[in-house]
C-alpha cells in the first residue's frame, strides 16, 4: 500500500499558516526583550484579544508542523528542515506547557472548592 500522499494545495495553505505563526512567536518574543514592560507589554501592546487568538492559534500550529514534519522533510532542504524541525519542538513545548500550567492552575483551584 503506498503512503498517503497530501493535496499540493492543502500543504501549500499549512505551510503558510505554520510560516505565518512562526514569524508571529519569533517577532513576539524577539518584542519581549526590547519592549517596555518585556512580556506583559508586548501582551498588553497586543490586547486580550488578540493575544488569546495567538496563543489559541498555538495548538493547530503543533499539529500542522508535525504534519509538514512527516509529510515534506525529505523533500526540503536542510535549513527548511530545520527550522521545521525547531517549530515543532517550539509549539509543542508551547502546548505541552500549557496544559500542564494549566492543570497546576486547576489543582490549585481544586483546593478552595
Amino acid at each position: 500500500m503506498a503512503e498517503h500522499v497530501p493535496p499540493r494545495a492543502l500543504v501549500a495553505m499549512m505551510a503558510l499558516f505554520l510560516g505565518v505563526m512562526a514569524v508571529s512567536a519569533l517577532a513576539f518574543w524577539s518584542l519581549s526583550l526590547i519592549w517596555s514592560g518585556g512580556l506583559s507589554g508586548v501582551m498588553a501592546a497586543m490586547g486580550p484579544g488578540l493575544t488569546s487568538l495567538f496563543a489559541a492559534f498555538h495548538i493547530p500550529a503543533a499539529v500542522v508542523a508535525v504534519l509538514l514534519w512527516q509529510w515534506t522533510r525529505r523533500d526540503l532542504s536542510p535549513v527548511l528542515r530545520v527550522a521545521l524541525e525547531a517549530s515543532v519542538l517550539y509549539f509543542w513545548g508551547a502546548v505541552l506547557t500549557g496544559l500542564f500550567f494549566n492543570y497546576l492552575a486547576a489543582s490549585f483551584m481544586g483546593r478552595f472548592s
